[in-house]
């Protein structure tokens, strides 16, 4: 989700409205885990990503996972830490190469 904090919004409310907007997924115990700051000038399309990293429950894990922008998503998955589709978005592509693992309890 590329989107901004609306003012005087935390990152945990921004985290659950935009999931709630383009998911329609209701989620609890959201936690900040960190932030990336990264400007890439020798991209062939220069950009400044600044990545906020939450995690969170779903409020009913029975929720179905629904396409609501078939027209921007070719679809919705959950994985495995370990086992994430690619291309990946370049901020999560380098949390994953440095090793950092949002899921501590399910280290092998």
């Amino acid at each position: 989700m590329r989107r901004r904090t609306w003012k005087g919004e935390s990152f945990e409310e921004c985290g659950a409205r935009e999931l709630k907007e383009e998911t329609d997924l209701d989620i609890e115990k959201i936690e900040f885990l960190t932030v990336t700051n990264k400007v890439f000038k020798e991209s062939p399309k220069p950009a400044h990503y600044v990545t906020i990293f939450l995690r969170a429950a779903l409020s009913d894990p029975l929720q179905d996972l629904p396409n609501l922008e078939p027209d921007k998503c070719s679809g919705l998955g959950w994985y495995d830490w370990d086992n994430l589709p690619k291309p990946l978005f370049w901020p999560l592509e380098e949390m994953v190469q440095s090793g950092f693992n949002p899921f501590p309890s399910q280290t092998d």
